[in-house]
């Protein structure tokens, strides 16, 4: 008689290999489209572009190793990180305690519904300049810039959550004598947090993007003023180094949003 407990560890088993393989297939197909791409601009540059628009991954490569070794690159990588990270921050703190509060306040919602929308579908990058009048050419509004960036994604998302938790079990809770704002941490922000962790892992490249931008219209420093005065020198294959900085900067920090997602989502999973 074949022992249960022997086919289920089997099954298993099989299922774990399958993984493996289905796994490293993945990833062989990601280094071949890597290198694909890597080929095809290699040939197009000089080709079918000139070099002085398109360059060639040897010579961003060349580029990067030169940043790096003068220590041009991590000057500027630093301000954009703190800009980034502090707009990041500002923005997601506010709009979570906007999201509450809004929640909190009856027909609030309602109220602001059509003021929001209006703010939100002003393009941010057309405010950049007048951020940058109201609050001079340092850090700050860089960080404003960010946090602007990431507040109305949050907030929407947070509200969106929120809006969405079971009446029933909010109602049980009001009924046992729990307060709203005892309701609102023991129930309804935790049923939210999915939403919440979306729009975090969404408005990562934002935050990115709201440093950035101020860089570029205004700043002496980070990668968009090193990508800016590349550019302005015609130095392609630095300003490519300079994307491929961001672009590492970004995966980073969605590597450490989407740690916090498994470790806030565990119960998700048992």
């Amino acid at each position: 008689m074949v022992d249960e407990a022997d086919l289920r560890r089997v099954a298993a088993e099989n299922a774990a290999r399958a993984d493996r393989r289905e796994r490293l297939v993945v990833r062989l197909l990601q280094a071949g489209l890597l290198i694909a791409i890597l080929t095809g601009w290699t040939l197009a540059s000089g080709r079918l572009v000139p070099q002085i628009f398109l360059s060639t991954p040897l010579r961003v490569a060349q580029a990067l190793v030169r940043l790096v070794a003068n220590g041009e690159l991590w000057y500027h990588v630093r301000f954009t990180l703190m800009e980034a990270l502090a707009g990041y921050a500002l923005g997601a703190s506010a709009a979570l305690l906007a999201a509450v509060g809004v929640s909190l306040v009856p027909h609030a919602r309602q109220i602001l519904h059509p003021f929001l929308v209006a703010l939100y579908a002003v393009p941010k990058i057309a405010i950049a300049p007048l951020i940058i009048i109201w609050f001079g050419l340092g850090i700050l509004p860089k960080v404003l810039l960010a946090a602007l960036f990431v507040f109305f994604v949050v907030f929407l998302n947070t509200v969106t959550g929120i809006s969405g938790v079971s009446g029933e079990l909010v109602g049980v809770a009001a009924v046992m004598g729990a307060r709203p704002w005892r309701r609102m941490l023991a129930i309804v922000l935790p049923s939210a947090v999915p939403y919440i962790l979306v729009a975090l892992r969404l408005t990562i490249p934002a935050a990115m993007i709201g440093a950035v931008i101020g860089e570029f219209i205004s700043s002496n420093r980070g990668l968009g003023y090193l990508i800016n005065a590349a550019s302005s020198r015609y130095d392609t294959a630095a300003v490519f180094a300079g994307i491929l900085s961001l672009l590492v900067v970004v995966v980073g920090m969605n590597g450490a949003v989407g740690w916090l997602e498994r470790r806030l989502l565990r119960w998700r999973t048992t």
